[in-house]
């Protein structure tokens, strides 16, 4: 017995995409503080920071500026820490936010 599945492509209009996008751009920005703040650690102390170590560095971040919500940003610290972790790098790659290699944040 075969079974065939259908894939429908649906492009969708969204009121809130300009929001989103702005929000991507926020998280890419602490991808990159968190990617740079790692490099400096491991150079100056020769040790990996954890998801909870970014904590005190990220505090006060949504009031500075960044539109996301505290739970946002400890979320994408441990999600760094994870993936430089996973990847055994000290520094992982940029992620931008324009062009035609941009990270969706």
């Amino acid at each position: 017995m075969q079974q065939t599945i259908r894939v429908l492509h649906l492009r969708l209009k969204d009121r809130r995409a300009r929001a989103l996008q702005e929000q991507a751009r926020a998280v890419n920005f602490l991808w990159n503080y968190c990617n740079e703040l790692s490099a400096k650690v491991w150079e100056r102390e020769r040790r990996f920071l954890s998801g909870y170590d970014f904590h005190p560095f990220t505090k006060g971040i949504g009031k500075a500026g960044l539109d996301l919500h505290s739970g946002t940003i400890q979320a994408v610290a441990e999600e760094y820490a994870t993936r430089r972790k996973q990847a055994s790098k000290v520094k992982l790659r940029w992620r931008s936010s324009r062009g035609a290699r941009r990270s969706l944040g």
